[in-house]
């Protein structure tokens, strides 16, 4: 991507903003707190959206790349998906039963799920998903423990947030037999090693840490490969396969959690396929409704088939394989493989990725740039030789500045996330970039932070 000025943007928001004002304030008579920090911040409500854009209801133009954490995998309002799922909403019924929208999901994925991983069962949320997935875990292996990984996030209900160190606070007791070792996050190396001189010595502590604390009863290893609430952290190549080697020796499964990560967002179809390593279970969602809430649990044949999950009504979902649903999953996938848009993000990304790495040097912010393909990390720090994290009130301003300049991010500790769309026009992404380059170069200044917020 050239680095070019490209003049005044059509993209950026005004400072008096009264329809969104008075709007965001109606809402708020009603929601309840808890809302994620970068929806506070920001105050956005939306009027449209096409594409990677949002329109507020002042009339702002904002290039999204936010996409909801990766939730905008072919782009908001995407024709395919409009006329797919207007057509199922005529004729669907509401349950699980067998309808032409499931049929459509089972062709579309018989071809796009890579061997031996030919099963796949609904839900509706992310935690909902991973729950499940470890009960598939301890139906297969009869065993009841599980190790995750510093950074991770694999939900807020007690098995996955027994999963998630570091969101636990005020929350205990925890489930037992859950513990975490240190993943391999190399900017910040918990071990302040080096790769590859260090050859997975946090590997080797996911060792001693199941030796330290398992009772014998290991049932998996759950692991993100890549990173995102910490900030799009990318492991070394050979990651994924070195802890495969650890769940075999302990008699565990490797579940990958690819929420995130599946469908096309780093580069290939799923992320764990950078390692060339075949995972027993995987949890998928957010780009693979583009939008419509819909996630799922993804093995084997011979390993669904394990009781109780396989046992009537033990896997079921209120909400899963609703025909909208599945008819979502299958639009979805269809746009991915017709346009093969994960060879896209894997070209478009590493250029966008390209262009962003010099501010590493040209910012007095930016510590690291990092990511796989669409997910993308530009992490804030305030001292670029002890890679302190930058303060909650500059990381804030920085976020707000980005956005009234453009350009909206997600958040991850003091790191800006990037997702954007898979189908994303790369005119448009080249625009971003620059916004982007321009707001970080020169820097801004802190300001108070609303009480009570928290990063994201």
């Amino acid at each position: 991507m050239a680095d070019n000025s490209r003049g005044v943007s059509r993209f950026g928001r005004t400072a008096d903003r009264p329809r969104g004002a008075e709007h965001w304030a109606a809402e708020q008579e009603v929601i309840g707190p808890g809302l994620q920090a970068v929806m506070l911040w920001a105050q956005l409500c939306v009027e449209s959206a096409a594409g990677a854009v949002l329109i507020d209801v002042d009339g702002n133009e904002i290039i999204d790349f936010q996409g909801a954490g990766g939730v905008n995998s072919i782009g908001h309002a995407n024709p395919r998906l409009i006329e797919a799922l207007t057509a199922e909403m005529s004729t669907a019924p509401a349950g699980g039963f067998g309808s032409a929208g499931r049929r459509a999901m089972a062709d579309s994925l018989r071809e796009f799920l890579p061997p031996p991983l030919d099963r796949i069962q609904l839900y509706s949320g992310g935690t909902e998903a991973v729950e499940a997935a470890l009960r598939l875990a301890k139906s297969v292996t009869g065993k009841h423990e599980f190790l995750s990984f510093w950074g991770g996030f694999h939900g807020k209900t007690l098995g996955s947030l027994g999963l998630t160190a570091g969101a636990r606070g005020g929350l205990g007791p925890l489930p037992s037999g859950y513990f975490s070792a240190p993943y391999a996050n190399c900017y910040h190396c918990p071990l302040k090693t080096t790769f590859p001189g260090c050859g997975y010595a946090c590997v080797d502590t996911v060792r001693d840490t199941i030796k330290e604390n398992s009772t014998g009863a290991l049932a998996a290893l759950v692991v993100e490969p890549v990173q995102g609430r910490s900030g799009n952290v990318v492991p070394p190549p050979g990651y994924l396969n070195a802890l495969s080697e650890v769940a075999r020796e302990f008699d565990a499964l490797l579940i990958v959690d690819e929420m995130m990560t599946g469908f096309g967002r780093t580069g290939e179809p799923f992320a764990f396929m950078r390692d060339e390593v075949v995972p027993d279970i995987i949890t998928v969602g957010k780009g693979m409704g583009a939008g419509y809430p819909v996630t799922g649990v993804i093995s084997t044949a011979e390993l669904m088939a394990a009781a109780p999950f396989s046992d009537p009504s033990a896997s079921s979902s209120s909400f899963g394989a609703f025909p909208l649903a599945c008819r979502a999953v299958a639009t979805t996938t269809d746009v991915i493989v017709d346009e093969d848009l994960p060879t896209r993000a894997a070209k478009l990304g590493g250029e966008m990725l390209a262009a962003l790495r010099p501010l590493v040097e040209e910012s007095p912010l930016v510590g690291d740039v990092r990511g796989a393909g669409f997910a993308i990390g530009i992490e804030l720090v305030a001292d670029k030789e002890t890679r302190r994290p930058l303060d909650k009130a500059t990381f804030r301003e920085t976020f707000l500045a980005l956005a009234d300049a453009g350009v909206l991010v997600m958040t991850g500790g003091t790191t800006l996330r990037l997702y954007p769309p898979l189908n994303v026009d790369a005119d448009l992404a080249e625009e971003a970039v620059q916004i982007i380059r321009r707001v970080l170069i020169d820097g801004v200044a802190p300001r108070p932070a609303v009480a009570g917020e928290e990063v994201a």
